[in-house]
């Protein structure tokens, strides 16, 4: 269409809206009802790729004629198109020829059909004239691009097996993921199960840590809290009695006595802390590292 004249008047009816295999038929079923023997050879009816420059081919008594239709709308068919349709007449023999155009021609194909007789130009104005009232017509919905069967089969396979692998997992759990993964089919599946399994584990185990950290220092604290408040034992504290001379302490209870509310010993405090890390050191080593 690249270097063509545009129409003076494009048009927005019933006709525009009719495809050009639809409009190759039309023609088809008029010319029959005209008395002619009608070959449908276009594009329209083989589904060719190219129809060699005919749609039709009219046959009545001695006449043979060729018709090939243009379904144009936005462009002026152009004195090309008359010159090969005269080059088709002279090859096949035909008595004569038709050019139709549901749009309209430019002033050399018009020029150019007026030198032949047997040639007869059918713009937009007569054929809807020829063809009559149309009814109108929604436009066609778009449609999407086609895909190649290959690319089909493999879409369609991919998705059936991770349609499977899904419902394995949610009707038998590990079982499903087994049964999955020996089909070859459930290896996203099962990969995306096992990767959230992981993360988790490890956050249960980061959870438990975290618990047993908690409960070793609570422990502790108890430990030396319970130490810093223990009574002093009776053995160990000097009896004084009202009215009576106080006894001077012995050797023994001055080392063995404490008063009441002493801090910890060192041995008492090196202890805990040794039990503490222990309990750091047991929960390290059952904790994996995110």
């Amino acid at each position: 269409m690249k270097g063509l004249k545009n129409v003076r008047h494009r048009r927005s009816d019933a006709l525009t809206q009719v495809g050009w295999d639809r409009l190759e038929s039309m023609l088809a079923a008029y010319y029959a009802g005209q008395g002619y023997r009608v070959e449908h050879c276009g594009t329209g009816a083989s589904r060719a790729r190219f129809d060699g420059g005919i749609d039709l081919k009219l046959r009545k008594d001695e006449a043979y004629v060729l018709v090939q239709c243009k379904h144009w709308n936005a462009k002026q068919v152009p004195h090309n198109e008359v010159h090969q349709l005269i080059g088709l007449m002279v090859t096949e023999r035909a008595t004569g020829a038709v050019l139709v155009t549901s749009g309209e021609f430019t002033r050399a194909a018009i020029e150019a059909a007026a030198k032949q007789p047997q040639l007869q130009l059918v713009d937009g104005d007569d054929l809807r004239t020829l063809l009559g009232p149309l009814p109108e017509v929604s436009p066609p919905p778009a449609r999407l691009p086609e895909v190649s069967a290959p690319i089909r089969h493999v879409a369609t396979h991919v998705g059936e097996r991770l349609l499977s692998a899904a419902e394995d997992r949610i009707r038998h759990g590990a079982g499903g993921r087994g049964r999955a993964g020996r089909r070859g089919g459930g290896v996203v599946a099962q990969a995306i199960g096992t990767g959230v399994g992981i993360i988790l584990a490890k956050v249960v185990f980061v959870l438990i840590g975290f618990l047993l950290l908690l409960a070793a220092i609570q422990f502790a604290s108890s430990r030396l809290r319970d130490a810093a408040h223990r009574p002093a034992s009776p053995q160990s504290v000097g009896v004084v009695t009202v009215g009576s001379p106080r006894p001077m302490p012995s050797t023994q209870a001055t080392t063995t006595a404490a008063p009441v509310g002493r801090e910890p010993t060192p041995e008492e405090i090196r202890e805990s802390q040794r039990r503490a890390d222990e309990a750091i050191r047991v929960i390290e080593h059952g904790t994996p590292e995110m």
